[in-house]
């Protein structure tokens, strides 16, 4: 009994002491706090967890004698400052108080459970002389280590077009923004400051995001990469960015074409290809070759509006095959451009012949031009100009019907003669036509089935006087005197034609 009683005592004891040592120890903790701070407790970055408020106190104005700032700059480039470079030193004012007389002691076990962030002011003093001259020695402001900024630019033309080359950021340092940014980071006694994210340094007025720059380099390879192909029969011309680039103006971002430069492309292509006015040598259907030089046949390239197309189809930046505008065509591209369908008219002989591909389909006598009395049909090489049935042939003093129309050098073409009797022979010398070809009605008929506007016709041969003892024939009839009538849109042709003459 005695034995229990005993135990029964110690656990009254203990049940008694235990309460009562957590509750000192609670208190006494609480206490603690009442000068020191909570757990947890973070300070300007620094855990001053159970630190007095004499330790911090203290612990801040030490670093008067250890602090360093350091100075990041462009390049990989830092530097530092010291506080005693610039005779600093640290105050601190009464936040500290302030936190610990905000602290519920009696609630510290919830410091347990979370962190506490403080930030207070230090009241930071130097020396500004010390601090003008320490920036003014900072290695960002020596010589070797100052490089101009650079902006974007456009490159050179390259077989892939154009790019943007990127700025070059440079390394010149903003004195003023350094010293502020200096003197900021200073004051917050921070262990580091960057003087590119501050805006210390001079930047390039033109990056590589510049829309403008960006629109015009977009724009000069849309241009530089178009590719236009001229074919004149078995030759190709080939223009594309290696040649257009030479021709390219850029005025303030405005990209433009030198019209002057097109305008020479133009011309070097219709002076290599261009037959209009050229010699040519012809194989008779007698045999003999022989060289013509009159007439109005042949390429004749539009130079002013191709220019100008060719400019419009460039900015579009449209590839692709392009067939040049011509004043005149010819049948073929090359030496012989007359090809293999023609009229073929031997003055001399008085006959003609018809070709289609190559194959005569049709010939006879015809009666060219009255050579007494000066109206000798010319020679040379021409085209059909246009074909007409029933038209009407005008003179001084008549106006004559003809079946069959086919002019192939102004007034002067082919026509049938119904008022003829007899053709070939040397009629033409004394009794021949205002110039024009006549024909049997028969052959004008077929001869007009054969032929189409454009094809070309070869006049050579043929006397150009007769003696004057032999006095001219009068015509056999009053039509044989004839002026035709060419087509209004022949007419507007002519002056074009005489210009061709003078150009080439």
């Amino acid at each position: 009994m005695r034995r229990g009683k005993k135990t029964k005592k110690k656990f009254v004891k203990a049940a008694v002491l235990i309460p009562f040592a957590a509750t000192v120890l609670y208190f006494s903790i609480a206490l603690f706090f009442s000068c020191h701070f909570y757990f947890n407790t973070v300070i300007n970055g620094e855990d001053y967890s159970f630190h007095s408020e004499s330790g911090v106190r203290k612990h801040i104005l030490d670093m008067s004698d250890n602090y360093v700032l350091k100075i990041n700059g462009r390049n990989g480039l830092t530097d530092t400052i010291a506080s005693s470079d610039i005779l600093m030193s640290i105050g601190v004012n009464d936040e500290l108080s302030d936190i610990i007389r905000g602290q519920n002691v009696l609630l510290w076990p919830l410091s347990l459970f979370g962190k506490s962030e403080y930030t207070i002011g230090a009241m930071v003093t130097y020396n500004k002389e010390e601090l003008e001259k320490k920036i003014d020695a900072l290695c960002f402001f020596k010589s070797e280590n100052i490089r101009q900024p650079r902006n974007a630019y456009l490159s050179d033309y390259t077989q892939d077009g154009y790019r943007i080359v990127p700025e070059d950021k440079g390394a010149v340092p903003i004195r003023e923004n350094i010293y502020t940014a200096v003197e900021e980071a200073i004051d917050a006694l921070a262990e580091d400051v960057d003087l590119n994210e501050k805006g210390c340094y001079k930047d390039a007025s033109v990056t590589s995001e510049d829309k403008k720059l960006q629109k015009e380099c977009d724009k000069l390879n849309r241009i530089v990469g178009t590719t236009i192909t001229y074919k004149f029969g078995d030759d190709t011309e080939v223009l594309d960015g290696n040649i257009i680039k030479d021709w390219l103006v850029v005025d303030g971002g405005v990209v433009d074409i030198d019209a002057e430069l097109v305008r020479e492309y133009v011309n070097s292509l219709s002076r290599k290809y261009d037959t209009w006015g050229k010699k040519r040598e012809f194989l008779t259907t007698g045999g003999e070759l022989i060289t013509i030089s009159e007439g109005e046949y042949g390429w004749w390239m539009n130079r002013a509006d191709e220019t100008q197309e060719l400019i419009e189809q460039i900015k579009s930046g449209q590839g692709g095959e392009r067939v040049p505008l011509y004043m005149a065509q010819a049948a073929q591209y090359g030496e012989d451009d007359i090809g293999s369908s023609y009229v073929e008219i031997d003055l001399t002989s008085q006959h003609l012949w018809v070709y289609k591909d190559g194959q005569l389909v049709e010939d006879t006598d015809f009666v060219s031009g009255n050579v007494s009395n000066g109206n000798t049909t010319p020679v040379g090489i021409y085209s059909i100009t246009y074909k007409e049935r029933n038209a009407t042939l005008n003179g001084a003093n008549y106006s004559s019907k003809v079946n069959y129309w086919m002019p192939f050098n102004g007034n002067v073409g082919m026509h049938d003669a119904s008022w003829r009797k007899s053709f070939g022979s040397d009629i033409y010398l004394r009794n021949g036509s205002h110039g024009c070809v006549n024909l049997p009605l028969e052959k004008a008929e077929a001869i007009y089935g054969y032929v189409e506007k454009g094809e070309p016709v070869i006049v050579y041969g043929g006397q150009t006087s007769v003696p004057r003892a032999d006095k001219a024939q009068e015509p056999e009839t009053q039509e044989e005197t004839e002026t035709a009538v060419p087509d209004p849109a022949y007419e507007q042709q002519m002056p074009i034609l005489t210009e061709a003459v003078l150009i080439q």
